[in-house]
């Protein structure tokens, strides 16, 4: 993507997507969000509806409760923003540390120096904007209800947002909820059969 100053929020990210599978004719596409991405997918929901979903996954992040979630998800909020000043201040040390804590049991194939230097391709300025946005700006859990698609929910049950997650799969009619002891946040790097095989139960629904 372009490093937009503005307007990096899901909802944009949502209307950009909604005009790409426009411009290419694709009338029915299944929406797999990571991490902030699980907002992504949740902000499609909200403004569009599911009319052109066909299966969803949330990978390892709850829907945000917008300014709520300093309420709802107190300890990881307290956290999160005690770690903006480090991100602010040493940008590239912070994401470092981010990218590196991650992973569990990274393969020997993943080039982690590689991750790193595109993770720090985003300017600060626009990161930090994106997670405020993305976690403390719009309460997007009203999608979950209208999710009447086929929808998996897969992560780690060390996350500290796993309990989150389970509320969240709870709110999604027929959600099928995968929580795999002994992963890092990326659950496709570390254990990449046990993502597949939830994807292809996916797919087959």
């Amino acid at each position: 993507s372009t490093k937009t100053e503005t307007a990096n929020t899901p909802e944009q990210r949502a209307r950009d997507l909604r005009e790409i599978l426009a411009s290419r004719r694709i009338e029915s596409a299944v929406r797999v969000g990571w991490s902030q991405g699980a907002n992504d997918v949740a902000a499609y929901v909200m403004q569009f509806g599911t009319d052109s979903i066909s299966q969803l996954a949330f990978v390892d992040s709850p829907v945000a409760a917008g300014p709520a979630e300093i309420e709802v998800n107190k300890e990881w909020s307290r956290g999160f923003l005690s770690r903006l000043p480090s991100y602010v201040n040493s940008p590239a040390e912070y994401t470092e540390r981010m990218v590196r804590s991650m992973f569990k049991k990274p393969p020997p194939e993943l080039d982690i120096g590689a991750v790193i230097a595109h993770a720090r391709k985003t300017p600060p300025n626009i990161g930090l904007t994106m997670l405020i946005m993305d976690i403390f700006g719009v309460d997007r859990r009203p999608a979950l209800s209208k999710i009447d698609r086929p929808t998996l929910v897969i992560g780690s049950a060390d996350s500290s947002l796993a309990e989150a997650q389970k509320k969240m799969a709870d709110a999604i009619p027929g959600a099928e909820l995968l929580l795999v002891e002994g992963l890092g946040q990326p659950v496709f790097v570390d254990e990449p059969d046990i993502f597949a095989q939830a994807l292809e139960r996916l797919l087959s629904r």
